[in-house]
C-alpha cells in the first residue's frame, strides 16, 4: 500500500507518525460531534465521517470506527459554538445533506483520521445506494478531456501513454478501475456527453499506474461506450465529483454502465467508426493569423541557395563550424558592443516603455540567460514576467518572428503537442500550431542570428513530459539535436524536406519560461529545478511609477549571435575554496534535514558558470550573485511539512527566523549578506507557521 509518512511532533517533542494514504474516499458525515482536546491547551470539536467507497486493506476497520476530523480544519474555532449541540447543527447544515470526499490516514497506526475534506454533491438515491467504487473521470460536461480530442484520448490508452488529470492525490494504485470516463465533445448530438472505456477481456483494468505525468491504464483489448448524463443510472446513482477527477458508482450498477461496449479501433479513431468527421486539433496557420514575418519562414526553408549548396561527396559543415566562420567574419566587419552598453540599452528600453523593473532583476535575468540554457521567471500574475522576455528580445534588436511566446496548454503530454507529429495515414508531418518547429528550423539555418523561445505559464501542464526532450538535450555540449520523428520516415513524408527528422539546437536560441504558483498549476520536480535558474521578480512599489523617467527609445540595432556570445565567459571552475566549503556545509544541513535532492555537481557547475558571467557592474557583484544563486538554485528545493523542516527552519514566538539554515548563512557572512536568501527563508518560515507546510 502507498502511504505518505509525516511525523507529527507535539510540544513534548514525541513523534506520532501520520500515515496518509493515496487517493480519495467517498463518505457521509455522521450525526455526532464531541468536544476534544487534541493537544495540550487546545480545544476543538471532533466529528466523524463514515466511508462509503473502497478503502486500502490496512484501513479495513475504518467503517467500524469512522474517520475523525476536527471542525477547526473547516474554519470553525472552538469558541464559535456554545456547545456540542450547536456545533452539530452547523455541521449538519453545511455537510449533512451531501456526500464528502476525503484523504484517509492512520495516526499512530491505530487512529483513523481524515484530511482534505471536500463537500460534493447529491444523488437522488444516496440514502439507498451503498458499496461505491471510484472511477477515474477525465474532463467535465462542457469541458472535454484533452481539449475535445477523443481520438487522441483513445490513442493514449492504446499506446500506453499517460493521461493528464489524475494524480496520487485522487487515486490509489492499489485499486484497478472497472472502467474510466472521458468527457467528450458532442459533435452536434452525434456523440454523447461521456465516453466510457473498459477492458473487453476482464472485469477491470489489469493495472493502473499514477506518476507525475498522469495515469497509465493497462488491460489488453479496449472497449468503449457513449453515454449521456440523462441515462437512468447516470442521473440517479452516479456521483460525479465537483472537486476531484472521480466518479463514484454503486457496485451493483457498474455492469449496467459497461453493457454494450464496442471494441476501440486499432488506430483509435472512434469518430470515424461512428460516422463523425473529425475536427482537426492541429491545423496550418494562415498568413493572416501569424505574427509578422512568421509566414515567410516555411518558404525560406524550401529555398535552395546555390551559394550554400554542398557538392556530392562533401560533408555539410557542422553548426559549430558555421558559427566559427561567422564569428571570424564578424570580427573583420564589426567589433561587438560592450556588455555594459547592452545592459544600459535594456534598462533604457524598459524606461522608455514605462515599465518598472528592479535594476537587479534585469541584470540577474541577463546573467541567467547567457549562463544557463533555461531561465524561468516566477511570481504572481501581472508582475511582467512574459513582458520581460519580450523586452529582452527587443533589446537584442530581434524582429517579432524570432521571439516566440508559446502559451502552454493543460492538456500537453509530450513533445508532439509543442512540435507536431508524423501523420502516418496521410504521410505528412503536421507541425503543431505553436510555430516552434518552424522557429527552430529557421534558427538552425541562420546560426548567426539570435532567437528567443518563451513557454508562458509552463507549469499549467507537466513540463517533465511535454518538455522532456528539451530537458535532456539542452544540457548536452556540442550539437544537441531535437528529434521531430523517426529519421527512417523522412524520405517517405511528403514534406520531409521542409521538416527534417532532426533539428540541431545551437546556442543562438534562448529558452525561457514563466510560471504562476497557484492551485491550477503543477509543481516542478528537481529534474527541472536542477537545470534552470528560477527567478522571482521583485514587486516594485506603485508609487515608484511616478518617478520613472521615460527615456528616449535607444538605438535597437540588432545584436548578432557572435556579439552575444562574446558576453559569455567559459573555462575552468572558479569557485573559491571558501565557496565550496559553504556548499558542502549547506549540503550537509539539507541532507540531515531530510530535503530531497540537495546540491549536486550539476548545480555547483551551473552556479560557477553564473558567477563567472557576472558583468562588471557596480550594482551587482559576486556577493549578490551568490545570494541570487542560493535562492534560484537551492532554496527552491526546500519543501515539506513544518514537522519535517523544524530543525532547518522555523519562526520563533518573536517572529525571528531560526534553524540550521540561518546559522549556515551567519557562519558564511564573509561571502555575502545573503539578503535575498534570508528574505526567501522568512517567507518559507511564515508559510510553515501558517499552513504547516511549504512548497
Amino acid at each position: 500500500m502507498a502511504y505518505f509518512i509525516t511525523p507529527n511532533v507535539t510540544a513534548d517533542n514525541s513523534a506520532f507518525p501520520l500515515r496518509q494514504a493515496e487517493g480519495k474516499v467517498l463518505g457521509r458525515v455522521r450525526s455526532l460531534v464531541k468536544g476534544s482536546t487534541p493537544r495540550a491547551g487546545v480545544k476543538d470539536y471532533r466529528f466523524f465521517v463514515d466511508p462509503l467507497s473502497s478503502l486500502p486493506p490496512e484501513m479495513g476497520e475504518g467503517p467500524r470506527f469512522g474517520f475523525t476530523g476536527f471542525m477547526s480544519r473547516s474554519g470553525y474555532g472552538f469558541n464559535a459554538f456554545a456547545g456540542e449541540e450547536e456545533a452539530l447543527a452547523r455541521l449538519q447544515e453545511d455537510l449533512g445533506g451531501s456526500f464528502v470526499t476525503f484523504t484517509p490516514a492512520l495516526r499512530n497506526n491505530k487512529f483513523f483520521v481524515l484530511d482534505d475534506l471536500k463537500k460534493e454533491g447529491r444523488t437522488p438515491f444516496m440514502e439507498q445506494d451503498e458499496d461505491y467504487r471510484p472511477v477515474p473521470a477525465f474532463g467535465r460536461q462542457g469541458e472535454p478531456a484533452l481539449e475535445g480530442d477523443i481520438n487522441k484520448f483513445c490513442r493514449h490508452l492504446l499506446e500506453g501513454k499517460p493521461i493528464p488529470g489524475l494524480s496520487k492525490k485522487y487515486w490509489n494504485n492499489d485499486f484497478t478501475p472497472y472502467f474510466i470516463a472521458a468527457a467528450a465533445e458532442r459533435y452536434d448530438g452525434k456523440l454523447g456527453d461521456f465516453v466510457l472505456f473498459a477492458p473487453l477481456d476482464g472485469d477491470a483494468f489489469e493495472e493502473t499506474v499514477i506518476d507525475e505525468g498522469g495515469a497509465y491504464f493497462h488491460g489488453g483489448r479496449l472497449g468503449y461506450k457513449v453515454i449521456d448524463i440523462s441515462d437512468e443510472i447516470m442521473a440517479g446513482h452516479v456521483l460525479r465529483c465537483a472537486n476531484s477527477p472521480l466518479w463514484f458508482v454503486p457496485f451493483e450498477y457498474i455492469g449496467h454502465l459497461k453493457e454494450g461496449m464496442e471494441e476501440v479501433p486499432t488506430d483509435g479513431d472512434i469518430l470515424s467508426a461512428r460516422g463523425i468527421e473529425e475536427r482537426p486539433a492541429i491545423s496550418f496557420v494562415s498568413a493572416a493569423e501569424t505574427p509578422a514575418g512568421l509566414g515567410n519562414i516555411l518558404p525560406s526553408l524550401l529555398k535552395k541557395d546555390t551559394s550554400e549548396s554542398v557538392t556530392a561527396g562533401e560533408k555539410e559543415p557542422a553548426i559549430d563550424e558555421k558559427v566559427e566562420e561567422i564569428e571570424m567574419s564578424e570580427e573583420t566587419e564589426e567589433k561587438p558592443d560592450r556588455e555594459d552598453e547592452f545592459l544600459n540599452r535594456l534598462s533604457a528600453l524598459a524606461s522608455s516603455k514605462g515599465l518598472l523593473y528592479a535594476e537587479k532583476d534585469l541584470i540577474n535575468f541577463h546573467i541567467s540567460v547567457k549562463s544557463s540554457r533555461l531561465t524561468i521567471l516566477s511570481g504572481m500574475s501581472g508582475t511582467g514576467k512574459s513582458r520581460l522576455v519580450r523586452l529582452y528580445g527587443e533589446a537584442l534588436g530581434l524582429p517579432d518572428d524570432r521571439i516566440a511566446v508559446v502559451p502552454v496548454r493543460p492538456s500537453w503530454m509530450d513533445d508532439g503537442d509543442i512540435l507536431g507529429y508524423a501523420d502516418m495515414k496521410n504521410m505528412i508531418y503536421r507541425p503543431a500550431d505553436t510555430g516552434l518547429a518552424e522557429l527552430l528550423l529557421d534558427a538552425e539555418r541562420h546560426p548567426e542570428e539570435m532567437y528567443i523561445v518563451c513557454f508562458d505559464e509552463m507549469n499549467l501542464a507537466r513540463a517533465e513530459h511535454y518538455f522532456a526532450q528539451f530537458i535532456s538535450v539542452l544540457e548536452k555540449e556540442g550539437d544537441p539535436v531535437i528529434r521531430l520523428y523517426n529519421p527512417s520516415l523522412q524520405g517517405r513524408l511528403y514534406n520531409g524536406d521542409a521538416y527534417p527528422a532532426e533539428i540541431s539546437i545551437g546556442r543562438n536560441v534562448i529558452f525561457t519560461g514563466t510560471v504562476n504558483v497557484d492551485e491550477s498549476t503543477y509543481r516542478f520536480s528537481d529534474k527541472i529545478l536542477d537545470r534552470a535558474n528560477m527567478i522571482t521578480l521583485h514587486q516594485e512599489r506603485f508609487s515608484d511609477w511616478l518617478t520613472v523617467e521615460k527615456a528616449e527609445i535607444p538605438d535597437l540595432k540588432e545584436i548578432s549571435f557572435a556579439q552575444f556570445e562574446s558576453y559569455r565567459k567559459t573555462g575552468d571552475m572558479e569557485l573559491t575554496t571558501r565557496e565550496l566549503e559553504f556548499l558542502d556545509t549547506l549540503n550537509d544541513a539539507l541532507r540531515e534535514g531530510g530535503v530531497q535532492g540537495c546540491i549536486g555537481f550539476r548545480v555547483a557547475r551551473q552556479m560557477d558558470r553564473y558567477l563567472k558571467n557576472i558583468p562588471e557592474n557596480d550594482g551587482f557583484d559576486r556577493e549578490a550573485g551568490l545570494d541570487c544563486q542560493l535562492v534560484q538554485r537551492i532554496l527552491t528545493k526546500i519543501r515539506g511539512s513544518a514537522q519535517q523542516l523544524s530543525a532547518l527552519l522555523s519562526l520563533s514566538d518573536k517572529g525571528d527566523v531560526e534553524g540550521r539554515l540561518v546559522k549556515v548563512l551567519d557562519n558564511f557572512s564573509d561571502l555575502s549578506d545573503f539578503e535575498e536568501s534570508r528574505r526567501a527563508l522568512r517567507a518559507k518560515a511564515q508559510e510553515l507557521n501558517l499552513y504547516d507546510y511549504t512548497v
